[in-house]
Parts: structure tokens; C-alpha cells; sequence
């Protein structure tokens, strides 16, 4: 199972120290937040590239916006090897795939706990990633919403019965302690847990 940090759950009154604990991870999950599409603000272009600068790691790019397709090429980056963007934040699904693949990138398609996985049927083909939130997006630092893992598994029989590869991530108040909850998932998205972890 491979492990991302969360850039979001660093502390970044001391942000040299935390990009070199990032590069613990197997690759940088970026947090976009819009203040629309979830209440938060987050990082932008600028900071995700300097990101990548600073750690030398593969960025992976999370996108909390509404009208992603708008923005999306403004993360065509040196470093960013996949883009993620909700089911829920656009009507756009098709364009935007294709968009994100036309730039040599892989693609995502992340739903938050209350979207059923019944939904991503006619369009799972298209994607190289499923990321399932387990908590609702906007925020670091909350609990596992373990009423959604059940996806886990029924992403595993959806990938199983159309011969996909797809990669299955999970996102959302993990930590060591319930890992072994997400039996299925290819990889984790890991903030506070990860940052915290032998913290002063």
C-alpha cells in the first residue's frame, strides 16, 4: 500500500522541515481547495511547484473546485503526475478527462462519502484513479467515516468484473491504527497522522 502525505496537514510556521518529512511518502498529495466547492482555502500553482522544487517528489493533485475544468491546466506542472477532481464538482466529466489525458497526466475521479459508487459506472473505463473520501473534503485533521469503506470493496468487484486497473485510493482521517480497515485500497492519503507522527 503506498502512502501520500497531505501537504495541508503540515505546519508551515516550520515548512522546510515539514517538506523533508514529506519526503518520507511515496509521492505528495496537494490539497486545491476553492472556498466554494468545500469552505477552505488552500494551496495554488505557484506553492505546488515550489513544492516539487523543494522535495524533488511526484506530486499528486486533489481538486476541491467547482468548475474544475477551468483551472485545471494551470497545474500542468513539472512534477504533477496525476490530477484528481470530484464527481459532484462538475457536469463537465468527459472534457475534463480528457483535458488532464491530452497533458500526458494521469486522471482521477474523487467522490465524497455520500455519492454512491453506483454512479461512477459509466464513466470508471476512463480513469486511471478512483479516490474515495472518508471524510467529508475541506478539512485536515478529521475521523474516519467508516460507514464508507464498504466502497473499498465493491470498487474491487467493479474492477474485477470489467478487467480495469484503476487504482484505488482512500483519503480522509487514516492513520496507522485503522490501516487495516482498507483492505483493497493500492494507496493512502495520509496527513495528520503522517505529520504528527514524532512530533515535538
Amino acid at each position: 500500500m503506498r502512502i501520500a502525505p497531505s501537504i495541508i496537514a503540515a505546519d508551515w510556521s516550520r515548512c522546510y522541515e515539514e517538506l523533508e518529512r514529506a519526503k518520507g511518502g511515496d509521492f505528495i498529495h496537494v490539497d486545491v481547495m476553492d472556498g466554494h466547492f468545500v469552505p477552505n482555502l488552500t494551496l495554488g500553482p505557484d506553492i505546488t511547484s515550489a513544492i516539487h522544487t523543494r522535495t524533488g517528489k511526484p506530486l499528486d493533485i486533489h481538486l476541491m473546485l467547482q468548475h474544475p475544468d477551468k483551472y485545471i491546466s494551470r497545474f500542468f506542472l513539472e512534477g504533477v503526475f496525476r490530477i484528481t477532481f470530484h464527481y459532484e464538482s462538475s457536469s463537465l466529466l468527459r472534457p475534463t478527462i480528457h483535458h488532464i489525458k491530452e497533458a500526458g497526466l494521469k486522471v482521477g475521479l474523487a467522490i465524497s462519502p455520500d455519492t454512491p459508487v453506483k454512479r461512477l459506472l459509466k464513466i470508471v473505463e476512463e480513469v486511471d484513479q478512483i479516490l474515495v473520501m472518508t471524510v467529508y473534503p475541506g478539512f485536515s485533521g478529521q475521523r474516519m467515516l467508516t460507514w464508507v469503506l464498504p466502497k473499498i470493496g465493491e470498487l474491487v468487484q467493479i474492477r474485477r468484473s470489467l478487467d480495469l486497473s484503476f487504482t484505488i485510493t482512500v483519503d480522509g482521517g487514516v492513520k496507522p491504527t485503522n490501516l487495516h480497515l482498507l483492505e483493497g485500497a493500492d494507496e493512502v492519503v495520509m496527513g495528520s497522522a503522517f505529520f504528527k507522527a514524532g512530533r515535538l
